[in-house]
């Protein structure tokens, strides 16, 4: 696979999962908020999941040889091997997976982490 198709695909992915967290923020936000109950409330979180995953998409598939250039040089950047796009997507994904682990499961992984080295 060439360096361009896995940076789309590392874009991708992140695209995907920063879209569903920002969701699941948002939905958490609403219910929290909005105290409907029944079919109103599903065409809320109808609504929101329109309004965060049409744009995502759309901003991937737009913009993904601009993102991706962007992407490999940044990497490229901090890692002086051709291992940029993996270094990058791995850094994403643990920020992502601190995030969701934190919104979904109230684990708290920093603290965690300081505790098992401690």
């Amino acid at each position: 696979m060439s360096n361009r198709q896995t940076t789309k695909y590392a874009i991708y992915t992140v695209a995907v999962l920063s879209a569903a967290l920002i969701n699941e923020y948002i939905l958490k936000y609403v219910k929290k908020h909005i105290h409907q109950q029944g079919y109103l409330l599903v065409l809320i979180d109808m609504l929101v999941i329109v309004l965060i995953f049409a744009p995502a998409f759309a901003l991937v598939t737009n913009y993904a040889k601009k993102i991706s250039k962007a992407y490999l040089k940044t990497s490229k950047k901090l890692s002086s091997r051709n291992n940029g796009i993996l270094l990058g997507f791995i850094v994403a994904i643990i920020i992502l997976f601190i995030l969701y682990a934190n919104l979904r499961h109230n684990i708290n992984v920093i603290n965690d982490l300081k505790a098992l080295i401690s």
